[in-house]
């Protein structure tokens, strides 16, 4: 739904950011991108409201709001940097990473409760997901310039935005290590939780040495790399 969404109001910017996208590249007609939106914003809703608990609805239907309103005119909150950042980081950071582990619990009948490690993914991710809204404007720069869509990107530059993305990174995965070297004995397996957050940090330096500013197609690999580390992430969690 959000990104359908998101593909059918920006179509005209997608076409030179990213021509490969099935709307901006003629692959869907629009009517099958409404059809295909449609769709599942109404059979989403209606499978979480009848197979899982009305918590996890309400946050659900939070974030299909926070999606759409996020490229939906007037108030398409992709136009101002900040709530841009706020809304992907509460969906893709908070809300995604929470109500998973949630559904999942409910799925095999047992309780919910915060531990040390759920907050610690709770923490991190949502960090890094503001990280990712702060680049995801990095490849989109030209597009976005040409249609006075205001980013971080387009206000303090490119260079600026990746090194600052560099280091928000770097601290995340330092308070990671720091997290597991602090923890009593047998809250995380230390040896992934410290060695595999050293490893993915040292991978984050080494893409960001490689990283040429002045290069799009250099940004867009950075972006990529990016994304890498944020799955990498998730493969890491069924280890710590």
């Amino acid at each position: 739904f959000i990104v359908g969404i998101n593909q059918i109001y920006d179509d005209d910017i997608d076409k030179l950011n990213k021509p490969f996208l099935p709307v901006a590249s003629g692959e869907m007609s629009k009517n099958a991108a409404w059809l295909a939106v449609l769709a599942s914003g109404v059979v989403g809703p209606v499978m979480v409201y009848n197979l899982f608990p009305q918590l996890l609805f309400r946050l659900y239907s939070f974030g299909l709001f926070l999606g759409g309103i996020y490229s939906v005119p007037p108030i398409r909150t992709k136009r101002n940097p900040v709530l841009a950042g706020l809304t992907i980081a509460i969906v893709r950071g908070f809300l995604l990473n929470f109500g998973i582990y949630y559904a999942v619990k409910h799925a095999l009948g047992k309780t919910f409760a915060w531990s040390p490690k759920v907050s610690f993914v709770a923490r991190f991710m949502t960090i890094f997901a503001t990280v990712i809204a702060a680049t995801k404007d990095l490849p989109d720069i030209e597009g976005d310039l040409k249609y006075q869509i205001e980013t971080f990107a387009t206000r303090l530059g490119v260079k600026r935005i990746a090194f600052g993305a560099f280091l928000c990174l770097l601290a995340n995965y330092v308070q990671a290590i720091a997290t597991g070297v602090m923890a009593a004995p047998g809250i995380f397996n230390k040896i992934p939780m410290i060695g595999g957050h050293a490893a993915l940090a040292m991978l984050l330096i080494f893409r960001h040495r490689q990283l040429q500013p002045e290069s799009m197609a250099s940004v867009k690999t950075f972006y990529k790399h990016v994304w890498d580390l944020f799955y990498m992430e998730y493969a890491l969690y069924t280890l710590i």
